[in-house]
């Protein structure tokens, strides 16, 4: 339900002082007839529109009565009026003879307006206060009699519209503030959580770089001691094989001498491959390569004794050449014979079977 007038100007945005000037001149000017019929305005141009107004227009005494003015304007809109009170200082008064007016379907597609005139018992007390009421079959329509009650109403309703737009501003202005605050402490709560884990992963890669570190520096304190101690078990017997070599060079004239030599040469070697130097040999292998000789054994049963001697040869750091000497093989069935061996630790079921091949790398 709306209502022309005071009420047409709800969502201006204009000074107090223009919208009262306004008002003052809209009711000064307004004229008034006598007429209680309808006259049809024009035809609505949007055929969907469905609005009721009201405009009230002039209240005055007459001998004994007064009378109030006001016009009615329907665009397509059917309506009914039950009963019109009229509220006068602290009294509700009712016309002099009831009134009713029910529109149907003649205002289907038009816009017509009527101008009532109705009268009530006189009365010589205006008041801003004073109100029109209007009960119709779409609600009850509330219209000031007075331009000033009028005046105050707008104000009152502008006022009030602005109060509400100022509090939903504030209100979004918050929700905003708070928006963005959620999302602030989210950012930091966020960085923080990525910092923490980022220090956290780079703690524990410094921890694996020094145990690596550590480890590299253990394995070559071992490696390093594994050299010492097969030099100090095979060391003085090649340093006598040196020596025999170095005289069976000197004394190359004569046949004798040389067989002597050799044979000299030959006893050292086989000495060097008993059992017990391989026995020993094994031993220091063992302390130094995390008992990798007594795994192999465990984890591989099905290699031969012979295969064993080779590993223990490789593991202990001898050259190609010189475990070709100890194994009495030769050099390209050295190369072959070590592929082989590799191939058949990869394809057993030994758990370190990767640690046992990594080891024999010259």
């Amino acid at each position: 339900m709306k209502t022309l007038g005071t009420r047409s100007l709800r969502h201006c945005r204009f000074p107090r002082f223009f919208v009262m000037l306004l008002l003052l001149l809209i009711f000064k000017t307004a004229g008034s007839a006598n007429i209680s019929t309808f006259v049809v305005v024009d035809s609505v141009v949007d055929a969907s529109s469905d609005k009721l107004e009201i405009q009230f227009k002039e209240v005055s005494n007459s001998e004994d009565l007064t009378t109030l003015k006001f016009n009615i304007i329907s665009s397509n809109t059917p309506f009914s009026i039950y009963k019109i009170e009229w509220i006068n200082k602290d009294n509700v008064l009712v016309p002099l003879e009831p009134f009713s007016l029910t529109v149907n379907d003649e205002v289907e597609g038009k816009k017509a307006l009527w101008r009532i005139v109705t009268e009530f018992p006189y009365t010589n007390r205006f008041t801003v206060d004073d109100v029109l009421l209007l009960y119709t079959d779409r609600g009850t329509i509330r219209c000031r009699t007075s331009y000033e009650g009028a005046l105050i109403e707008t104000i009152d309703m502008l006022q009030a519209d602005y109060e509400k737009q100022l509090e939903t501003s504030t209100q979004n202005t918050r929700r905003a503030w708070t928006i963005l605050g959620i999302i602030l402490m989210a950012v930091v709560l966020i960085s923080l959580i990525v910092f923490i884990i980022v220090r956290q992963r780079f703690i524990q890669k410094r921890r694996e770089i020094e145990n690596l570190s550590f480890l590299i520096a253990e394995r070559t304190e071992h490696n390093l001691e594994l050299k010492q101690r097969v030099d100090a078990l095979y060391g003085s017997r090649l340093d006598t094989l040196n020596m025999l070599c170095n005289e069976f060079f000197e004394k190359s004239g004569s046949e004798k001498v040389k067989l002597t030599i050799y044979n000299d040469v030959e006893k050292h070697i086989l000495a060097l491959r008993d059992s017990k130097s391989i026995a020993e040999l094994e031993g220091i292998v063992n302390t130094y390569l995390d008992n990798i000789m007594s795994r192999v054994k465990e984890q591989i049963p099905e290699l031969t004794r012979n295969d064993l001697i080779f590993l223990t040869y490789l593991y202990a750091g001898f050259s190609p050449r010189a475990i070709c000497i100890f194994t009495d093989i030769k050099i390209k069935n050295f190369y072959n014979r070590r592929s082989r061996l590799k191939d058949r630790i990869l394809a057993s079921d030994a758990p370190d079977r990767e640690f046992f091949v990594s080891k024999m790398s010259l």
